[in-house]
């Protein structure tokens, strides 16, 4: 995998002086602007007296955010004028116009950061939802999940309920947590997971640790050995261990490892036998297995449409909603496509090009098409088919 950049659901921090609001505290009297629709530009605190207000901190690219607004939607519809439910992010208006646009939806939308809400609501993983009673006072700062049709009508009436806090990590540091030593020419550690904090794994690509450092927050054993065999979600199985489990309940770690300059070739194997020695009844086998795959390949206007470069360039920058890179091969698509979860399975690059090219675009998650189009403006398409495939798979030593 070759991200340049891990996306992290993370947004706005509490900015300096902002009045940090808790559960039983009353929400001001503040006034949020920019809506992007609704029945005017601006919505006033006064406007929600006597409703259940759910406000929901998210993004457009953010899939679970995306999820959580059509179970908003369905609870909309079903208290009508009883419920306010503002859907807020803070990406740019013409990118929430468009979302709407592609996806209707049937709740009030705001890109407002001015009026305090980030402020008085901080948090760093989204989605994030304050729920607000009919008195005006704040009931829960929780999960989207956790909000129910039960709980809105206790809230309709009044009536005291308990839900879980979302109280995230603001200000972690990663050298703090890790009590990094940079005068050891070597370092290997693994902690406990870190409460209130996302998932998140980092590659240094630049500076002081070059390609000889990895850190890795909050990952589960199965995330942990996909870094170490640089497997994808879909290319690597876990048999050791196949009890179903959500992800909060699944065990997490915390790593930050590097190796001495001139030693970046190791940094994997090093990885890998350092997880051997973690998780002494784990094994990684290799496999080949015959499975469904994505393959990108190119019509006849592909060498006309893709735009040659003069650099050298194995790393990209992307997004759940944009890919750019300069300098990269074709199997860089493949990688991003794969790596995002945007097929779920192995994605091959079938194109017979070789060469590199500087290429952008933009794309609208929301409307899968768009990715399509945005490959066909680049004289490339996909189609599946049936390959032998190569995926590590976990087993247990004491059971072969």
């Amino acid at each position: 995998m070759k991200l340049m950049v891990t996306i992290l659901l993370t947004a706005g921090y509490m900015a300096a002086g902002a009045q940090e609001l808790h559960v039983g505290d009353r929400l001001p009297e503040i006034k949020i602007k920019n809506m992007i629709n609704g029945p005017g530009k601006s919505l006033s605190v006064g406007q929600l007296k006597g409703k259940v207000t759910i406000i929901d901190f998210w993004a457009t690219w953010c899939s679970p955010c995306v999820s959580a607004l059509g179970k908003l939607e369905q609870y909309k519809r079903q208290f009508g004028d009883k419920l306010v439910v503002l859907a807020l992010s803070d990406e740019a208006t013409g990118r929430l116009k468009q979302f709407i646009h592609n996806r209707p939806v049937g709740l009030l939308v705001s890109n407002d950061t001015a009026a305090g809400l980030q402020r008085i609501f901080p948090h760093r993983i989204i989605p994030h939802t304050v729920l607000i009673g009919i008195d005006g006072k704040i009931k829960a700062i929780t999960e989207p999940d956790n909000i129910t049709p039960e709980i809105i009508e206790l809230a309709l009436n009044n009536a005291p309920f308990d839900l879980p806090l979302k109280n995230d990590l603001i200000n972690f540091s990663v050298e703090e947590y890790f009590k990094t030593d940079t005068t050891a020419q070597q370092s290997f550690r693994m902690l406990p997971p870190v409460e209130g904090f996302g998932s998140m794994s980092r590659r240094y690509p630049t500076g002081f640790f070059k390609d000889r450092r990895m850190t890795m927050v909050n990952m589960t054993m199965d995330g942990l050995y996909r870094l170490a065999y640089d497997r994808s979600y879909y290319l690597l199985k876990n048999e050791y261990d196949t009890t179903v489990r959500s992800y909060k309940d699944e065990k997490k770690y915390c790593v930050d490892f590097w190796l001495p300059v001139g030693q970046s070739d190791q940094l994997l194997p090093y990885f890998q036998q350092k997880l051997k020695e973690q998780f002494l009844d784990v094994e990684a086998v290799p496999e080949k297995r015959k499975m469904k795959v994505l393959v990108i390949k190119a019509d006849s206007t592909a060498s006309q449409k893709l735009k040659s470069s003069r650099e050298s360039n194995n790393l990209f920058n992307a997004g759940g909603s944009h890919f750019e890179g300069n300098g990269v091969r074709l199997q860089s698509l493949a990688e991003y496509i794969e790596d995002f979860g945007l097929y779920a399975g192995k994605v091959m690059d079938e194109t017979g090009l070789t060469g590199r090219y500087d290429i952008f675009f933009e794309w609208q998650p929301e409307k899968p098409a768009s990715l399509k189009a945005a490959f066909a403006s680049l004289g490339l398409y996909w189609e599946v088919a049936e390959r032998e495939v190569e995926i590590m798979v976990l087993k247990n030593k004491n059971n072969r």
